[in-house]
């Protein structure tokens, strides 16, 4: 992947893919949909859910409209511009 890495940087992460593909699970690479309510279900009070989102994406709707369906309390912190 050096060699790789030297020569065709585009090619990079599809050898890194393929790399943890072969040698680990195939779990690792791939990407899981899950709802917003599953997540919700499965967390608990003391454990923080922490988004990493892409340009672009703001699940902030979502997650009222889940706090309001489930009668949670919903607070937000932007961490980013502003």
């Amino acid at each position: 992947m050096i060699v790789l890495r030297c020569f065709r940087t585009d090619r990079v992460n599809f050898a890194i893919r393929n790399y943890v593909e072969l040698h680990m699970k195939k779990d690792f690479i791939e990407n899981k949909p899950g709802s917003l309510k599953e997540v919700f279900e499965r967390a608990e009070a003391k454990t923080p859910i922490i988004f990493v989102l892409s340009p672009g994406v703001d699940p902030t709707d979502s997650l009222r409209k889940l706090a309001s369906e489930s009668g949670a309390n919903f607070e937000s912190i932007s961490m980013g511009k502003g």
